[in-house]
């Protein structure tokens, strides 16, 4: 059974999807036994049914050539534009067949299509059918066509059999590939990420698409990117503070230093002359002063005249410039002992950096080693210097020119900071370059892994099986395709000999049974030629008729489909017959769409004989008919028929037509009259509990309410006093006291905003129910035989308002 349609393209229907504007695949979603279709005119009904004749005249329509669509079945077949071909019988009744079929109705110059019932023979038919039977042979004769196509079908599954194994030899090889070593290393694809046979078939074409790329790594650049994989994402490295040393300041101190002179005053000449002997003397004199009068050496006294010559030799000036010697060694002390340690204590370390930078880092640091071991050396010289002149305090020293390496050892300071600036970038690319590590490994493997299984020898193999297939299948279509032809000759034969004057009988019985038009009739005619032929005309009493009205037409074309499909029905394929009837109602009156509706309840729908229906219609007469048509029950007693309707749909510039489910008040009523009584008998029921909070949640009800009460108490005094433009003015002859009041504030203060402050407000749940209620006991008091009629026809209980 046909479930579901979805319409990519076909006339104004354009992107149409069934779950968006029907629902899923659930038994109350999709199309029934039985499907009623309402639509006005041109609201795309005629479209529709012209799908369904696309698949029964395996072509498309002539006016839809690029249409697309894909019908569904229970089963899940797919009937696309593409494969028209399906197990189902569709007969459709719409324009298109009466065209096809009935031309003269529309063109004097047409025709009626004859067709044949279970009948008499045909001589020449019954030669033709014994031609085809020996043509076409059999297996078990060993001859004619169905035996050759027996033959080639078992090479062609030979073939197929042999490219299978080819297949699945290839695919079992990339299989353990892709399952067993790939997917279980971590270099190759991140753990917890799927690897499938998919993917390693899509990363073999684009190695193979791209030859002039090389794939394969050298063992280097494997633990290169094996290295890459493993890292962990390292800390940010902090830039380290960029000053220039002062090398060059300390140059010009300790040249300032060393080449400083003192005046001499009074000397002790043997101490000038040895500066060791001077150093000597020095040391003493700190050692003695204020602590011993006998000189330790020489066990002398030291006399107070001799502290005066050792003071006057050794002067204030003298003090003040080994005092600065001092302090100068210390700056250079500091200096160097700050430099040495520099890289360490900024944590610029070559394991603090990741591994495709450590070797640039290696390099600076080599750099910076050597402008180091310069800077020190140069500290060096100026502290033996400065040592130099302490030790020869009166004489001045000269200090040679040094170079000044400040500038490169800044230089390499900044290199260093721009590598540790790349390092922390790399932290945000890290998964990424993971990434491409893997698939570079990855595709190395590949490449070889390719290789190594000869894959494109067994791919251009397959190929070459593929073509001899491919040819094989063309040549057995043809094959095929003859005895298509050959069989439906068959089939067309067989119904040239049944006799075409019963099927011209059944259309006359139909008119005259159900619609009395026992003054049209079809009879067959004989078309003089070779060949025995038969045309069917239409005859007013015993004269060909001529100026058929609309309505006349529309009767003998139903008539006429009619007869066909009752033939069909009593066939031995009838469960899979699917008929789409649409529109046949035109202009005819009343009793004529009531025996229209006859005819299709008892030809196809009292017996329940067919596959599956489809009946659409714009007239609501019509409408309100066939949803009394006998229907199939399923397990649980429940009628198995849908309820559509086709909408036409403006959005901008664009019209789209679509199908959706027919509104209730439409499916469950047969006027509005009805649905609107109906809300009203809702909200009368006693609103308590659980169905007041509802109510109170969602004022939907009550926003719709009063209008709702407007239209059907406008409608109803209408008809009960006709006499007056205004049938409101008439609510107090149906009510008493004070509830024309009540009524008039629901039904005009709340169904307009225009009423002050109205617009900010909700209706009381209470004053709802109690004006509902009034309503309800005013009609069943006053016109009970009217209550009651609305009450079944909307299936509700007549005595639950007591």
């Amino acid at each position: 059974m046909i479930k579901k349609i979805d319409i990519t393209r076909f006339g104004l229907f354009n992107g149409y999807q069934w779950a968006r504007y029907i629902g899923g695949d659930n038994n109350t979603d999709i199309f029934k036994k039985v499907n009623i279709i309402y639509g006005r005119n041109y609201s795309g009904k005629t479209t529709l049914s012209r799908i369904f004749r696309c698949v029964e005249n395996k072509e498309l329509h002539e006016k839809y050539s690029n249409g697309q669509f894909v019908i569904s079945d229970t089963n899940n077949n797919k009937i696309t534009e593409s494969n028209l071909d399906c197990m189902y019988k569709v007969r459709v009744y719409n324009t298109d067949f009466v065209r096809d079929n009935l031309s003269i109705l529309h063109d004097e110059r047409g025709e009626i299509r004859p067709f044949t019932l279970l009948g008499s023979g045909n001589v020449i038919a019954e030669a033709r059918i014994k031609e085809i039977i020996q043509e076409l042979g059999s297996i078990e004769e060993n001859s004619g066509l169905i035996f050759q196509i027996d033959i080639e079908e078992k090479k062609l599954a030979a073939k197929i059999k042999e490219l299978n194994l080819k297949e699945s030899g290839i695919t079992l090889k990339l299989t353990e590939k892709a399952n067993k070593e790939i997917k279980l290393k971590p270099h190759f694809v991140k753990q917890g990420t799927t690897y499938t046979i998919s993917n390693i078939k899509a990363e073999i074409k684009e190695i193979i698409d791209n030859p002039n790329k090389e794939h394969k790594l050298d063992e280097p650049s494997i633990e290169v990117d094996k290295i890459l994989i493993s890292e962990p994402i390292k800390p940010d490295i902090l830039p380290a503070k960029i000053s220039k040393p002062k090398i060059q300041e300390f140059i010009n101190d300790v040249r300032i230093i060393v080449e400083k002179k003192i005046t001499i005053t009074n000397t002790i000449k043997d101490l000038l002359a040895d500066s060791l002997l001077q150093e000597w003397v020095d040391k003493g004199r700190t050692l003695h002063r204020g602590n011993k009068d006998i000189c330790s050496f020489c066990g002398g006294r030291i006399t107070n005249e001799r502290w005066a010559i050792l003071d006057a030799h050794f002067s204030k000036e003298s003090e003040e410039l080994k005092r600065e010697i001092i302090e100068e060694k210390e700056k250079l002390k500091r200096a160097k002992l700050g430099i040495t340690n520099y890289l360490d204590y900024n944590g610029l370390l070559k394991g603090n950096y990741y591994s495709s930078y450590q070797q640039e880092f290696e390099d600076l640091k080599s750099k910076w080693d050597l402008t180091v071991n310069q800077y020190l050396d140069t500290i060096s010289i100026l502290e033996s210097k400065l040592q130099e002149r302490y030790d020869d305090i009166f004489n001045q020293k000269q200090l040679e020119e040094l170079k000044d390496i400040s500038d490169e050892i800044l230089e390499t300071l900044k290199q260093i900071n721009e590598l540790s600036d790349k390092n922390n970038s790399k932290s945000l690319t890290l998964e990424r370059d993971k990434e491409n590590a893997r698939k570079r490994l990855r595709y190395s493997e590949i490449a070889n892994f390719i290789d190594a299984i000869n894959y494109k020898q067994d791919i251009a193999e397959k190929v070459k099986q593929e073509d001899v297939i491919s040819s094989m299948e063309t040549e057995l279509k043809g094959l095929k395709g003859k005895e298509k032809r050959l069989k439906d000759e068959k089939v067309q034969k067989e119904l040239e000999l049944n006799d075409e004057g019963e099927a011209a009988k059944k259309v006359n019985n139909h008119l005259t049974n159900f619609f009395g038009h026992d003054g049209l009739s079809l009879d067959p005619e004989a078309i003089e030629g070779d060949i025995p032929q038969t045309k069917f005309i239409i005859k007013r009493g015993v004269e060909k008729a001529h100026n058929l009205s609309e309505g006349e037409c529309s009767l003998i074309a139903f008539c006429y489909f009619i007869a066909k499909m009752e033939d069909e029905l009593n066939g031995a394929e009838n469960e899979k017959l699917v008929i789409f009837i649409d529109d046949p109602i035109s202009s005819l009156d009343n009793n004529h769409i009531f025996f229209m509706f006859s005819l299709i309840e008892n030809i196809i729908c009292k017996d329940k004989k067919y596959g599956q229906l489809f009946i659409s219609t714009h007239n609501l007469d019509f409408l309100k008919y066939i949803k009394r048509l006998t229907v199939p029950s399923d397990d649980k007693n429940k009628r198995l028929i849908g309820h559509f309707m086709v909408i036409k749909q403006k959005k901008g510039s664009e019209t789209r037509c679509n199908l959706i489910p027919m509104p209730n008040h439409l499916k469950d009523y047969i006027t509005e009259y009805n649905f609107l009584f109906k809300e009203i008998y809702n909200m009368a029921g006693t609103i308590s509990g659980d169905k007041c909070k509802m109510y109170e949640n969602d004022f939907t009800l009550f926003y719709n309410l009063p209008n709702n009460m407007r239209k059907f108490l406008e409608c109803y005094l209408f008809y009960r006093f006709p006499n007056t433009d205004d049938p409101l003015k008439k609510l107090s002859k149906l009510f008493d006291n004070n509830i024309p009041a009540l009524i008039n504030r629901v039904i005009n203060e709340y169904s307009h905003l225009s009423w002050g402050d109205r617009g900010t407000l909700v209706m009381d749940v209470n004053e709802a129910e109690t004006v509902s209620k009034e309503i309800l006991k005013v009609l069943k008091n006053k016109d009970y035989d009217h209550f009651e009629a609305l009450c079944d026809s909307v299936g509700v209980d007549k005595n639950i308002l007591l």
